[in-house]
């Protein structure tokens, strides 16, 4: 028989959320929280679901879990071995759009706490902070819930993200930190024209070659302790009227910088306007994300022992991968570590995760949550 974060698991991907959507999940979070002892704000805004429920705590200090509801679209059902959103359990794998990421985590977290409580466990105060904008612009979501609470003075002590962050086995890696993000769109100008008369015109895509190579081939520099390399890719440019006898005015470039704490935003801006400075460009930038990372110390010692004593493994304390909703929680001073389940599947069609990793990663939390003190 499957067990309750199993159970709660397929509840969660049974509701169809994809980004904006909540589909009802939060909703029914409430209905087993409630009865645990958890009070939910809603701190809805601009049409995204964002929750916050709180159980005070027999213990001094608050620790958080943050996650979000929402999922990517589904892509082509009919490459779908099981419906995206039929939950189906087939041999110990629970299918479905979700599982990984990160529906299976937050129904490990509900499981931990549900299981503490029967047990009369004494705890810290315990919030769940949830949004339904995590996937799509995130510009709605963990952000407004992490305002919220810096207004009423609530923010918790340290949180959990249950971002999928392992390789393997459940607790293999945690994220300590990430990137940043800054995304640049670049318009390359030049003078529009007839190809048989190239005298009259200013071929913005010739302007363009130049200093897009130069910027593909910039040298951030060293990359800060254990982060990966700032790393630059011109993901799309566009050029040209259609017409082949029509010398382009303009030549467009879309361009994702993924910065570690070695550099910054103005020294990145900077490196790429003198890339550009021998012709007449438009460049438009968006610091999406900030680079973060929470130091050694006693919230990831708490969490590597946990896993230690869950499980057996020693964990690295990683900082690759993309962005999560744990830069808005860091920005505000929380120490912030995520720790999910495997990401073998995430956003893949067929994605999938094994039952057995939700009672490791069940284990791992209640241990955490358990252990959870405030420190200095």
């Amino acid at each position: 028989m499957p067990d309750i974060a199993t159970n709660i698991a397929v509840k969660l991907i049974q509701r169809e959320s994809v980004t904006p959507e909540d589909g009802g999940c939060q909703n029914y979070m409430e209905s087993l929280l409630a009865p645990l002892g958890f009070v939910r704000t809603a701190v809805d805004t601009a049409g995204i679901t964002n929750s916050i429920y709180t159980r005070g705590g027999e213990l001094p200090g608050t620790i958080a879990f943050a996650g979000h509801t929402d999922v990517v679209p589904t892509g082509p059902v009919e490459q779908w071995q099981h419906a995206p959103f039929s939950a189906s359990i087939i041999d110990g794998i629970l299918h479905g759009r979700g599982a990984q990421d990160m529906k299976g985590a937050i129904a490990c977290w509900i499981a931990a706490v549900a299981g503490l409580c029967a047990d009369y466990t004494p705890l810290p105060t315990i919030q769940l902070l949830i949004t339904s904008d995590e996937e799509g612009d995130s510009i709605d979501g963990t952000i407004r819930i992490v305002e919220y609470m810096q207004a009423k003075g609530s923010l918790p002590d340290a949180a959990i993200i249950g971002e999928p962050s392992c390789d393997k086995l459940v607790g293999d890696t945690i994220r300590r930190g990430r990137r940043g993000v800054i995304q640049v769109r670049a318009t390359i100008h030049g003078k529009q024209g007839h190809s048989a008369y190239p005298q009259d015109a200013d071929n913005a895509i010739h302007r363009a070659a130049p200093a897009l190579t130069r910027i593909a081939a910039i040298d951030w520099g060293e990359a800060a302790a254990g982060f990966p390399g700032t790393s630059c890719q011109i993901t799309n440019i566009s050029g040209g009227t259609g017409a082949s006898n029509v010398i382009p005015g303009h030549c467009d470039a879309f361009i994702d910088i993924r910065y570690n704490p070695g550099n910054s935003f103005e020294q990145i801006k900077a490196m790429i306007e003198s890339a550009c400075s021998d012709c007449e460009t438009t460049l438009d930038f968006d610091h999406v994300a900030t680079a973060f990372s929470t130091p050694d110390g006693y919230f990831l010692d708490l969490i590597s022992d946990s896993i230690q004593r869950a499980t057996g493994i020693d964990t690295l304390r990683d900082t690759g991968g993309g962005t999560s909703d744990g830069r808005f929680l860091a920005a505000a001073g929380i120490p912030v570590a995520e720790l999910g389940t495997t990401n073998s599947t995430i956003h893949q069609v067929d994605e999938q995760v094994a039952v057995s990793e939700l009672a490791t990663l069940t284990a791992i939390y209640s241990d955490i949550i358990k252990h959870f003190e405030v420190r200095a």
